[in-house]
């Protein structure tokens, strides 16, 4: 299964750091281990990546959990991680999980 970082704040901070927090809705199950990464649906491979999950998060912990990872998110506060997480679900705050997805060298 692929992971897609249609958002360029953070795929930009994964190709250029090797690594980057990100949060989805998907539960953990789907998303962990070794898989590869594109920018869109349908994409083409960009790198292969090791994803592990970090833990699921309810929308009202989003800033608390979220926060000592924005560093390492792509973007400039967590406020800004936040904002971008609506705007991808309809301006709605979902329940979604954690992931640290590491860069591997092709």
């Amino acid at each position: 299964m692929v992971i897609i970082f249609s958002n360029e704040y953070a795929r930009d901070y994964l190709l250029e750091h090797g690594i980057v927090y990100t949060f989805r809705k998907s539960p953990a199950r789907k998303r962990i281990g070794k898989d590869w990464m594109t920018d869109r649906r349908t994409g083409k491979k960009i790198s292969d990546v090791f994803i592990e999950a970090i833990e699921e998060i309810e929308p009202e912990m989003l800033y608390p959990k979220l926060n000592p990872y924005y560093k390492q998110s792509g973007f400039d506060s967590t406020e800004e991680w936040i904002t971008i997480i609506a705007s991808l679900n309809k301006w709605e705050l979902p329940t979604g999980w954690l992931y640290k997805v590491v860069l591997l060298n092709d």
